[in-house]
């Protein structure tokens, strides 16, 4: 990545319509806002590049990188953003939580949250098929700052290992679940391997930032294209 890049790194959670008794409305992306968003993204010239090319500082990157990713790993994103992702051409990371494949939304239920199922292994098999990235967000999406160490790690290294199984493929990328981490935590993710990360930082990537705490921009649901454009524009500023 040459110096005067500054990359967004979108983070969006589902795509829906929010449910009655959603704590976090604003994670529901409607599906059509979601098919606008890329279709700007492409009309304004950006290509997808991928979290471990960004991290590596790979100098091949296009005029207008992007990054998409999208956090936990719920089923709708597998029903609303696959065919769209494919027909504009862009590629995505999911961030999975590894315990939750095929099963349900256990940390937001814990809250009081409505339940959501997660992607099944056939989902992510197909997704991977199709040049989705599979990165992790741990086994249980806990606030790994508040664990003890040796709980802490793992959480971070049982759950590269159990993607990396299930998928035949590296899991080279993470995003702190929370966007909660530390020295000791950032640590533990670079001893077990992992060459990006991904925190909730708001911000563009640039050549300055640590590979292990990339700042993503959080896009909800009342992000209209105005507002979406509007925070890409910030974004490169901060």
């Amino acid at each position: 990545m040459t110096d005067e890049l500054a990359i967004p790194i979108l983070l969006y959670h589902k795509l829906g319509r929010p449910p009655r008794g959603a704590r976090v409305a604003g994670h529901y992306v409607s599906p059509d806002l979601f098919r606008r968003h890329l279709s700007y993204l492409k009309r304004a010239g950006y290509e997808s590049v991928s979290l471990p090319s960004l991290a590596r500082r790979d100098a091949r990157f296009p005029s207008r990188p992007v990054a998409i990713t999208f956090d936990d790993g719920y089923r709708c994103v597998y029903e609303h953003a696959l065919a769209v992702l494919q027909e504009a051409g862009f590629r995505a990371t999911i961030f999975m939580v590894a315990n939750a494949i095929g099963g349900l939304n256990a940390w937001e239920q814990a809250s009081g949250d409505v339940c959501e199922p997660m992607l099944s292994l056939a989902q992510m098999r197909e997704m991977s098929a199709a040049g989705i990235e599979f990165g992790s967000h741990t086994l249980s999406h806990p606030h790994l700052t508040a664990l003890p160490l040796a709980e802490a790690a793992r959480e971070v290294t049982e759950s590269r290992a159990a993607l990396e199984e299930a998928l035949g493929a590296p899991c080279l990328s993470f995003a702190y679940p929370y966007g909660d981490w530390d020295p000791r935590v950032r640590g533990l993710v670079a001893e077990a391997g992992y060459v990006a990360a991904c925190s909730t930082r708001r911000a563009c990537a640039t050549a300055g930032d640590d590979p292990l705490a990339l700042p993503r921009i959080n896009i909800r649901r009342y992000n209209v294209l105005a507002r979406f454009r509007y925070k890409l524009w910030r974004a490169r500023r901060r």
